[in-house]
C-alpha cells in the first residue's frame, strides 16, 4: 500500500480513531509500506486537528498496551432524549423565525448518533412541520449573542427602541442580563443617569440598533442569577417584597413562579409567603389569574392595583 499517499494514510488514521479503535504505529508503518517516523508525523497531524476541534477530545499514547487511542475527557455525551427534550423546548418557545428555527434543529440534530437519528427525527417531524412561530418574524440570535457580549464586557451601549404604541426612543443603558419569558427575549438594562436603580426591560426583537460607546459600567446591586430571580414578569418598578397567602391548589405555581418565594406560615387551609419583585404590575395582572386560591397581604399598592384591573375590566374601560 505504498501508494496510498500521505492524505489516505491521515483519513485512515482518522476513521480507526472516530470509531474508537486503537493504533499501533508499528503494524501502520508495515501497511503503508512507511518508516514509523512517518506514521508518528501523521500521528501527530491527526492530534493537532483533534485538539483544535474537539473539546474534551485528544489523542494520547497508551505505553501499556503501547498504542495510540482517543481519550474522552467528557464527563457525559449528549443522548437522543437529553436533545428530544431540547428540541421540544424550543419548538414550543416559538421565539425564533424559522430560518433561525432550522438552523438550531440542524445542530441538535447533528449530535445524534445516525443509529438513532431516523427514531428521532419522526419523533419530532410533525410538530416542526406545524411549527408556527410568533409575530414579529425577526432574527434575534445575533442580538442575542451581541447583547450577551456587552454584558460580559460591561459596556455601555445606546439602542434604538421600538415602544408598544409604535414610537421610537433613543436610550443609552447598562445591559445586566437576558431573559426569555412566554414567546420573547428580554435585555434587563439600567438606563444611564437615570434617579433610578430599578432595571427596565426591552424586548430583543424591538431592539432597532445597538451601538456601544467605548466605555464600561460598574453595577453591582444584583448578580446576574439573582437579579433573574427578581425579575418574573418583564415589568419595571422599584423592588418590593409581597407578601401572599395561597391555598394549596395555587402553591407550587406561586413557588415556581416566584423564585425567592420564602414560606412564612402554614395552616390547614392557607400557607403565607413572601417574595421579592421588580414592581409589582405584571405581578398583580398573573395573580389575578389565580382566582380565589391566592390573597394579596401587602404591599396596599398592589392590592389597589388587583382591585382596579377588575373594576376596568367590568366596566369595559
Amino acid at each position: 500500500m505504498s501508494d496510498f499517499g500521505k492524505s489516505g494514510r491521515i483519513l485512515y488514521i482518522y476513521d480507526r480513531l472516530q470509531k474508537h479503535l486503537s493504533l499501533d504505529k508499528e503494524e501502520l508503518a508495515a501497511r503503508f509500506q512507511v518508516t514509523p517516523k512517518t506514521i508518528q508525523r501523521d500521528i501527530d497531524e491527526v492530534r493537532t486537528y483533534y485538539s483544535d476541534n474537539y473539546t474534551g477530545k485528544e489523542v494520547i499514547y497508551n505505553r501499556r498496551a503501547k498504542v495510540f487511542e482517543v481519550e474522552n475527557n467528557n464527563v457525559h455525551t449528549i443522548s437522543a432524549v437529553e436533545v428530544f427534550a431540547l428540541v421540544k423546548i424550543l419548538l414550543d418557545s416559538r421565539a425564533f423565525n424559522k430560518e433561525e428555527l432550522d438552523k438550531l434543529y440542524s445542530a441538535l440534530c447533528a449530535t445524534v448518533s445516525k443509529s438513532e437519528k431516523q427514531a428521532f427525527q419522526e419523533l419530532v417531524h410533525n410538530e416542526k412541520f406545524h411549527y408556527q412561530p410568533i409575530q414579529h418574524g425577526k432574527q434575534i440570535l445575533d442580538r442575542i449573542w451581541n447583547l450577551g457580549q456587552c454584558i460580559k464586557k460591561q459596556a455601555v451601549v445606546e439602542i434604538s427602541y421600538t415602544r408598544m404604541d409604535g414610537t421610537s426612543a433613543n436610550r443609552i443603558v447598562h445591559p445586566l442580563a437576558i431573559v426569555f419569558s412566554e414567546f420573547y427575549f428580554y435585555l434587563i438594562a439600567k438606563i444611564e443617569d437615570s434617579e433610578h436603580e430599578t432595571p427596565t426591560f426591552y424586548r430583543v426583537d424591538r431592539i432597532k440598533t445597538l451601538k456601544t460607546l467605548g466605555r464600561g459600567y460598574h453595577y453591582t446591586h444584583f448578580e446576574d442569577g439573582e437579579l433573574k430571580k427578581r425579575v418574573q414578569f418583564m415589568y419595571g418598578g422599584q423592588l418590593t417584597t409581597v407578601r401572599l397567602m395561597c391555598k394549596v391548589a395555587a402553591l407550587e405555581a406561586v413557588m415556581d413562579r416566584l423564585p425567592t418565594a420564602k414560606l412564612v406560615e402554614r395552616t390547614d387551609d392557607w400557607t403565607t409567603i413572601e417574595a421579592e419583585v421588580f414592581g409589582t404590575k405584571g405581578c398583580s395582572m398573573w395573580l389575578l389569574g389565580q382566582g380565589n386560591q391566592i390573597k394579596v397581604l401587602e404591599p396596599q399598592e398592589l392590592k389597589q392595583q388587583m382591585r382596579d384591573l377588575v373594576a376596568a375590566a367590568f366596566s369595559g374601560d
